[in-house]
C-alpha cells in the first residue's frame, strides 16, 4: 500500500542514490578510505564514508518535510561519522554527542523528566554504539535495518510523512547494497551507521508511542543484533579487555573469520531477525505477561546459539 502512493518519489530517489554512489565509487568527490588491520574482516584499502550520500539527501528530505530538528540531527551524525570514518575521534567527543542527540529527540517526542526517559535515553544510547558495532560485516547492518524498518512500520500506526521515510531508507539501503554486496566496493562507515541507528530507533520509540508496539516486542525484533553485542562486550569485560580497543569477538566476526562469506552471515542474521518479527506480530495477541514469557523464550533461544557458538573462529 506504501508503495503504491510512493512509487513514483521511490524511483526518482532510487536513482539519485544510485548517480550520487556511483559518482563516490568512480573518484567523483574525494574518497576516504580504510586500512584494514588484523583485527578487520577485510583486506587492504577500502572504500569507505558510502553513508554520507544515503543519509545527507536523507536530511534534506526531512528539511522539505519540515522536520527541522530531525534533519540536523541526521545530518549531524552523518558529519560527525564522517570525520570519524578519516580522522578517529574520541570516545569522550563521540559519546557527548550522542547524548545530546538522544536528549534533543526525546524532548521532541515530548518526553518529560521520568524513569521512562531515563530508562529509553540509556536503551537508546546503547543502541546507537551496538549496531555501530554490528556493522563489520557486508550487508549486515543494512539488511537488518530493511526488514525491522519495515515491519516495525507495518505494525504501527505512523504518519505518512514517515511511512514515506521509511521506504526512501529501504530504497537508499537497497542501492547500497548492490555496491557493497554485489560489487564489493563501497562502505557505510560510521556516517551511515550512526544516522541509520538513530532512524530504526526513532520509528521503534514512534511505535511505542502510538500504542501499537511494547518494548518487549520492539526488543524481540532487534534480538538478534542486542544479542550478539550484548554478550561479546559482557565476556570482553569480564575478561578484563579494553571494551574500546577493536576486536573480531562478535558471532558474526567469528562466523566470516571462519570461512563463511559474508553474505551468507548477513542473509542469516536477516533470517533469523525476520523470524524474531514474525514473534513480535504474535506477541500483539497476549498481555503483557504473555508477551514477557515470548521475550524470555527469544533470548533464552539465542543466547543458547550463541554460546554454544562460542569455539567458532577462535
Amino acid at each position: 500500500m506504501w508503495f503504491e502512493l510512493y512509487w513514483f518519489r521511490s524511483l526518482l530517489w532510487g536513482g539519485f542514490i544510485y548517480s550520487l554512489l556511483q559518482f563516490y565509487v568512480s573518484g567523483g568527490a574525494i574518497r576516504l578510505f580504510d586500512h584494514a588491520n588484523h583485527r578487520s574482516l577485510h583486506q587492504g584499502e577500502v572504500l569507505t564514508g558510502g553513508g554520507f550520500f544515503l543519509f545527507v539527501p536523507l536530511s534534506i528530505v526531512l528539511l522539505w518535510q519540515q522536520f527541522y530538528l530531525l534533519a540536523a540531527v541526521v545530518f549531524s551524525l552523518s558529519l560527525v561519522g564522517v570525520i570519524d570514518d578519516v580522522k578517529q575521534l574520541s570516545a569522550r567527543f563521540r559519546f557527548l554527542v550522542q547524548i545530546a542527540v538522544v536528549t534533543v529527540t526525546l524532548w521532541w517526542l515530548g518526553f518529560s523528566l521520568s524513569a521512562w526517559s531515563v530508562f529509553f535515553a540509556v536503551a537508546f544510547l546503547w543502541w546507537l554504539n551496538l549496531f555501530n558495532f554490528m556493522d563489520g560485516a557486508n550487508g549486515l547492518v543494512a539488511l537488518h535495518a530493511m526488514v525491522t524498518l519495515s515491519v516495525m512500520a507495518w505494525l504501527s500506526v505512523l504518519p505518512g510523512s514517515v511511512y514515506l521515510l521509511v521506504i526512501l531508507i529501504f530504497v537508499a539501503l537497497l542501492i547500497y547494497l548492490y555496491f557493497n554486496v554485489l560489487l564489493k566496493r563501497l562502505f557505510m562507515g560510521d556516517s551511515g551507521s550512526l544516522p541509520l541507528a538513530f532512524m530504526i530507533g526513532l520509528v521503534a520509540l514512534l511505535g511505542w508511542q502510538s500504542g501499537e508496539l511494547s518494548m518487549l516486542q520492539i526488543a524481540v525484533i532487534h534480538a538478534v543484533l542486542i544479542t550478539d553485542a550484548t554478550l561479546t562486550l559482557a565476556i570482553r569485560y569480564h575478561r578484563k579487555e579494553r571494551l574500546s580497543e577493536a576486536h573480531r569477538s562478535h558471532l558474526y566476526q567469528r562466523l566470516i573469520a571462519d570461512n563463511r562469506p559474508h553474505a551468507l552471515v548477513s542473509s542469516l542474521y536477516a533470517v533469523i531477525t525476520l523470524g524474531c518479527c514474525g514473534v513480535a506480530f504474535t506477541m500483539q495477541k497476549y498481555s503483557l505477561n504473555g508477551q514477557f514469557l515470548w521475550f524470555i523464550g527469544v533470548y533464552t533461544l539465542l543466547i543458547g546459539v550463541f554460546f554454544h557458538c562460542r569455539h567458532i573462529g577462535r
